[in-house]
């Protein structure tokens, strides 16, 4: 028993690409990152979410060791010092910088030195990349004559360079055009399939919705809201069911004798029913020879879900400080 117990929490630490138990950071005396709590499992696709200043930079930078914590634990692949992670660690920044002059080949091959990898074996492998993020034609260009669409795949393609188990992406498609944030999401679409632990943050959250298995929203350095997207997005105790084009919902509420206080609407075709009423309605409907399209949960936007949110976390903070103010003034 004692060794199934070990083996089991060697599994779920071997899982856990990254971990922060109670993670604080403070500049001063501000708090960037109030004790955090995050497990992000090995071929997870993680969104990090949040309005500029929640401490999403200041998490990615004590992940990749840019700064330090002032308190709590932090593990990145099962390394406290998070820096000894760093060659299975890929990290594409906001902005990042690159050497104009040097052709984009030329920029790969110099940086796969710098990580000990050696001809010819990286001259092949330079080449699959840049065939990997569609440079390959663009290959021999100075990276300076490279749109920005271009520059942020060069910058995957350096991330990748020693294959790492973890992706850290950071606003990947900011400021890109439709074509080229379309480019980027085929390419941690690749990744994700592969297997690979991404983190992406960014403030596009149809993108987020689109590509990543759980999320996590941060509000002035908390954790407000956390979860697989699945679960997110799917309205509690909602079910729309879609009848034949010809139908009109409404009529068939008195004309069945429909439970009303279960309909939470009707419209055209669509029929929206709290989930405890779905058994009732689906045998009114069969019973009655109604022909149905289909049926299933209601589904809501990761927008709306970050809306609502932080909506209430806000008036969760505004009713706090009312009535501290209020007990001052006694």
């Amino acid at each position: 028993i004692v060794l199934l117990s070990e083996l089991n929490r060697l599994v779920v630490f071997v899982m856990a690409v990254i971990e922060c138990t109670d993670l604080t950071k403070l500049y001063g005396q501000f708090t960037a990152l109030k004790e955090l709590n995050l497990a992000i499992e090995q071929g997870t696709s993680f969104g990090l979410l949040g309005e500029n200043g929640a401490g999403k930079s200041t998490l990615v930078r004590l992940l990749m060791g840019f700064i330090f914590p002032t308190s709590g634990q932090l593990h990145v692949l099962g390394e406290a010092q998070v820096m000894r992670a760093h060659t299975r660690v890929g990290y594409v920044p906001e902005r990042p910088f690159f050497e104009r002059r040097v052709s984009g080949r030329g920029y790969l091959l110099h940086f796969g030195r710098l990580l000990g990898l050696r001809d010819p074996v990286l001259h092949q492998h330079v080449d699959e990349l840049l065939e990997r993020v569609h440079l390959r034609d663009a290959a021999a260009r100075t990276v300076g004559g490279y749109s920005k669409g271009m520059q942020q795949r060069l910058a995957i393609a350096q991330a990748l360079l020693t294959d790492p188990d973890l992706l850290i992406l950071d606003e990947p498609t900011s400021g890109l055009d439709p074509r080229s944030q379309w480019e980027i999401r085929q390419l941690i679409q690749g990744l994700r399939s592969q297997g690979k632990t991404v983190l992406l943050c960014s403030h596009y959250l149809a993108e987020v919705q689109e590509l990543c298995d759980s999320i996590c929203i941060l509000r002035r350095g908390e954790m407000i809201l956390s979860g697989t997207v699945a679960e997110l997005v799917t309205a509690h105790n909602a079910v729309e069911i879609v009848l034949a084009a010809h139908l009109q919902a409404w009529s068939l509420v008195d004309s069945l004798g429909l439970p009303e206080q279960s309909i939470l609407s009707a419209q055209e075709n669509r029929l929206v029913i709290q989930g405890e009423a779905q058994a009732q309605v689906l045998e009114l409907l069969v019973q009655a020879q109604i022909p149905l399209i289909s049926l299933q949960p209601q589904q809501k936007t990761l927008e709306e879900v970050y809306v609502r949110v932080t909506d209430r976390a806000n008036r969760e903070v505004a009713a706090t400080f009312l009535q501290s103010t209020m007990i001052g003034d006694k």
